[in-house]
C-alpha cells in the first residue's frame, strides 16, 4: 500500500527550493540576523529580486508610495511579509514542472491562486489570520494533490472519478481508499522542505481535520479550508469538475463566515487573480489567467 512517505521519498531532490529561498529561511530564523543580511541575498539572486520588487510596487500590496530598491522593500514589507513572499515565488518556481496527464497544471495553479488571494482577504476581514500567511497556506494548500497525480496518475485519476461519482469531496474518498488525504500529503513535503509550523499545520488540518489542529492553529485552518472550499466553488465549471466541499462548522464559527463576507472576499479575490497570477508564474499566466 502506498504510504506517504513513499510519495515524498526523494522530494527535495525532485523539487528542491532555491538556495536564495533556504538563505532567507536561516536567516529568519537567526535572531542575529538583520534586514540588511536579507537584502543582500535577495540581490545577488536577479530573479527574486525582479519578483519582490513586482510584487511590492503591484496594486494587490496597495501601498502608498513607489519602491524601487531592494533594501526599501524590504524595509516596507517586513521580515516575515518578505519571508512569505519568497517562499510563494519559490514554491510554485520549484513545483510548476511537476505536470502529470491526470491533473491539469495551468487549473491546478490558477485554483491555487485563487485560494491564496481569497485566503488573504478572508484573514483580513476575520482579523483571525496573518493576511501574508493565509496568501502563502492558500497557495501551497493543494500541493499533496500535484505530487499524488505525478507519483500515481491511475490512482489520482479513479479517485477523482469515484469523488465525482458519489458526490463527494476528493479529501473525503482519498482519506476513505488510502488511509489519508492531499492536505497530509502538502503537510508532508512541507515539512521536507523544512517550513515554519504555522505554515505546515493549516495545510495539515484544513479538510476534514480542523477539530485535531493544534488550538493556537485553529484560526489559521479555517482560513486555509474556507479558502480551499471558496476556490473550488469558484472555479466549478460542470459535473465532470471534483464536487465542492461544504463548510466545516468550525470554520464558519472561527472565521465569522456568512454570505456577505463570502461575496466581499469573493469579488475581491476576482479582481486580485489576474495579477497575483501575472506576479507569480508570469510565463504560464498569459493564456489562463486571461479566462478568469
Amino acid at each position: 500500500m502506498t504510504t506517504i512517505d513513499k510519495l515524498t521519498d526523494g522530494v527535495r531532490d525532485l523539487i528542491p527550493l532555491p538556495k536564495a529561498y533556504i538563505r532567507i529561511q536561516q536567516l529568519v530564523n537567526d535572531p542575529d540576523s538583520s534586514l540588511a543580511d536579507i537584502t543582500e541575498v535577495i540581490i545577488h539572486d536577479p530573479g527574486l529580486t525582479s519578483r519582490i520588487l513586482r510584487i511590492a510596487n503591484s496594486a494587490y500590496m496597495a501601498l502608498a508610495t513607489k519602491v524601487d530598491t531592494v533594501g526599501r522593500a524590504v524595509q516596507v514589507l517586513g521580515l516575515n511579509q518578505v519571508h512569505d513572499l519568497a517562499l510563494a515565488g519559490a514554491a510554485v518556481g520549484s513545483l510548476f514542472n511537476l505536470e502529470s496527464d491526470a491533473i491539469d497544471v495551468h487549473d491546478f495553479w490558477r485554483r491555487s491562486v485563487y485560494a491564496a488571494v481569497v485566503g488573504r482577504a478572508f484573514a483580513k476581514r476575520s482579523s483571525v489570520s496573518a493576511p501574508e500567511r493565509a496568501f502563502v497556506c492558500g497557495l501551497l494548500h493543494d500541493i499533496g494533490n500535484l505530487l499524488i497525480a505525478y507519483r500515481m496518475p491511475k490512482v489520482y485519476e479513479e479517485l477523482f472519478q469515484l469523488a465525482i461519482q458519489n458526490d463527494q469531496s476528493l479529501s473525503l474518498v482519498q482519506a476513505r481508499e488510502l488511509g489519508f488525504d492531499y492536505s497530509d500529503v502538502s503537510a508532508a513535503l512541507l515539512e521536507k522542505w523544512q517550513l515554519p509550523e504555522p505554515i505546515i499545520e493549516p495545510i495539515k488540518h484544513h479538510t476534514n481535520k480542523l477539530t485535531q489542529s493544534p488550538v493556537d492553529m485553529v484560526a489559521d485552518s479555517s482560513i486555509v479550508h474556507t479558502a480551499a472550499v471558496v476556490a473550488r466553488a469558484s472555479m466549478w465549471r460542470d459535473e465532470g469538475d471534483e464536487p465542492v466541499p461544504e463548510f466545516h462548522e468550525v470554520a464558519v464559527a472561527t472565521v465569522g463566515l456568512d454570505d456577505a463576507m463570502t461575496d466581499e472576499c469573493m469579488n475581491e479575490a476576482d479582481e486580485a487573480l489576474v495579477e497575483a497570477m501575472s506576479l507569480l508564474l508570469p510565463n504560464a499566466s498569459r493564456n489562463k489567467a486571461s479566462a478568469a
